[in-house]
């Protein structure tokens, strides 16, 4: 459709449809207790943890870019985007020190650089992997009650999706019927065969 209309932008959209479409794959893998507990601590991971570290770290990002677009006598939004560039490099390791040292103000640059890495990329970073840490202790504490939470969620995402037909259906029905009275269908489970080795050697101890 988009190539009968004349633009040429229907790869982009078609690699992003791409990757949503692998991403919902994550809602089909949450119901299984193997996995559920892992998808939901990504999750709570990228919209809290991630989500809180990027907060921060585009404040520290802003500051130090500008402090070097001012040092280095850069014009223009282009000069800003380099200053911005840098600096991000300079979070993940690969920075130019050479770069620092030839401007007008070696000795503050390289000031601000090392205020820099130590700031953003050894406390921030650190913290980061605490938070992420943290998540992850809590999630698997109570991945259990995590994962029957998701399944009920699926359960019902899938039935208010359902017609009211469909709904009535008796292979989609949640109880029987003896003698004129409904009863609640329940699924009994035996625990003992789904316990996991560290419920085992809590048990133990």
């Amino acid at each position: 459709m988009l190539r009968l209309c004349g633009t040429h932008n229907d790869a982009v959209l078609l690699a992003f449809a791409s990757l949503l479409g692998w991403g919902y794959m994550f809602f089909f893998i949450m119901p299984f207790r193997f996995t559920g507990p892992f998808v939901i601590m990504i999750y709570k991971m990228l919209f809290n943890d991630v989500l809180r570290f990027l907060l921060i770290y585009i404040i520290f990002l802003a500051g130090f870019s500008q402090s070097f677009f001012i040092l280095f006598n850069e014009n223009g939004f282009l000069g800003y985007m380099s200053s911005l560039k840098h600096c991000f490099l300079g979070l993940l390791g690969d920075f130019d020190l050479d770069y620092y040292t030839e401007g007008s103000h070696p000795f503050i640059s390289v000031s601000f650089l090392m205020c820099y890495i130590i700031v953003v990329t050894i406390l921030l970073l650190n913290l980061l992997i605490a938070m992420m840490g943290d998540t992850y202790a809590d999630v698997k504490r109570s991945a259990k009650k995590l994962w029957h939470l998701e399944r009920a969620r699926i359960a019902l995402d899938v039935e208010s999706s359902m017609s009211t037909s469909e709904r009535k259906l008796k292979a989609h029905k949640y109880w029987v019927e003896v003698q004129g009275e409904r009863y609640l269908q329940v699924e009994q489970v035996n625990n003992e065969l789904f316990k996991s080795k560290d419920e085992e050697e809590d048990e133990n101890d």
